[in-house]
């Protein structure tokens, strides 16, 4: 996008369109690395991501990135991946600015974890994200009913308050769930408290939208691919989480990741024995090298720390393969189609790292182990 040029003419003459396109175009590109695989479901796969990209940009950028008129919207959800998602997270994000107030209210839903987080930069920006601040819903005050009210800004207020820096720009709502698809989700507000009239649409607003749409994509894909480049040489091993790396791609701060590259076979499985250790919350996720789960409204391609089946020993063992192996005290995941990808363990408020053992093996040997 030429951000020299007057908006007024630059919408008018057709050409902010045509270098939107270009720039979807040369996004689209991204896709392409090296490493990625290029089977024809990881193709489908990458080209969904990227339509997924387009209508984060239009839908959340365009249509709710004004923070004087800031809305709620799920930016991590069924149908909206990204970043190697939890399946059993719901995320709802606003834009917002630190020159303003905000009030957000809402009904707690079923979920055992809920926290606010505010954002400051972009991934599309040089420095990346930076957490202004972290809150637990158990840090604020909320009725019998679930309901709660709390106020963002840079000046300290009484009751439930979260600080807000000069820079900010994103305040993200996290829930997490035991059985997601089962359970009734949080009911959240937001409204900017400006004595200021609503701003209206301007031509200068859309054609920034549009630059924002592709710097978001751009930056996203060179943040988690590169990622996922340094994983796939190294495959069916769990890495050591890096803090720091997930704080910039906006990580849970108390909460250990162990992510890499799986592959399997449609003759294989992958065993994975672990006992899990003391913690709050605890997951494991099959994902695509583009960062979206796989689609688990109709696959059972994750598990956690309340739908796990344990032995008596307290040792969990997850089988990963293209069917259901039918084995007693297990838990299978399934590909969903798919030989190759990534997978996250997720360690919340645990005491100490902890990876599985994995074997690869055929998968007519799984009744001998």
């Amino acid at each position: 996008m030429d951000m020299s040029r007057d908006p007024v003419e630059y919408l008018e003459s057709g050409d902010a369109w045509a270098d939107y396109c270009e720039g979807l175009k040369q996004a689209g590109q991204d896709i392409f690395r090296d490493l990625a695989p290029k089977s024809p479901i990881d193709l489908a796969e990458g080209h969904r991501y990227l339509a997924r990209m387009v209508r984060f940009g239009l839908e959340h950028i365009m249509e709710a990135g004004d923070p004087r008129l800031p809305v709620f919207f799920p930016s991590l959800c069924e149908v909206q991946k990204s970043g190697w998602d939890n399946p059993d997270n719901h995320h709802t994000n606003a834009y917002i600015n630190g020159a303003f107030e905000y009030r957000v209210s809402g009904r707690r839903g079923d979920c055992h974890y809920m926290s606010f987080a505010v954002y400051a930069g972009s991934m599309g920006r040089d420095g990346g994200r930076r957490t202004v601040a972290y809150k637990k819903i158990e840090d604020f005050d909320v009725d019998a009913d679930g309901r709660f009210e709390i106020i963002l800004s840079e000046a300290e207020k009484p009751g439930n308050w979260i600080p807000l820096d000069a820079d900010a720009t994103t305040l993200m709502v996290r829930e997490i769930f035991s059985n997601k698809l089962q359970q009734v989700r949080s009911v959240l507000n937001i409204e900017c408290l400006s004595e200021e009239p609503p701003p209206v649409l301007t031509p200068d607003f859309v054609v920034n939208a549009f630059r924002r749409s592709i710097r978001f994509m751009r930056g996203s894909a060179k943040a988690f691919f590169d990622i996922a480049d340094a994983w796939v040489p190294t495959p069916n091993v769990f890495h050591e989480g890096n803090p720091e790396q997930a704080a910039s791609t906006l990580g849970i701060p108390d909460q250990l990741y162990n992510s890499g590259w799986w592959e399997c076979a449609d003759d294989e499985a992958l065993v994975l024995d672990m006992t899990p250790p003391e913690c709050r919350y605890w997951s494991l996720a099959l994902c695509d090298y583009w960062g979206g789960s796989f689609d688990y409204r109709y696959w059972k391609i994750n598990v956690n720390n309340h739908t796990v089946c344990v032995r008596p020993d307290g040792s969990v063992r997850i089988i990963i393969a293209h069917r259901n192996p039918g084995l007693a005290e297990t838990n299978w995941l399934d590909t969903a189609g798919h030989d190759r990808g990534v997978w996250t363990l997720r360690w919340m408020e645990a005491k100490e790292d902890h990876r599985p053992n994995v074997r690869r093996i055929p998968f007519a040997d799984l009744e001998t182990i």
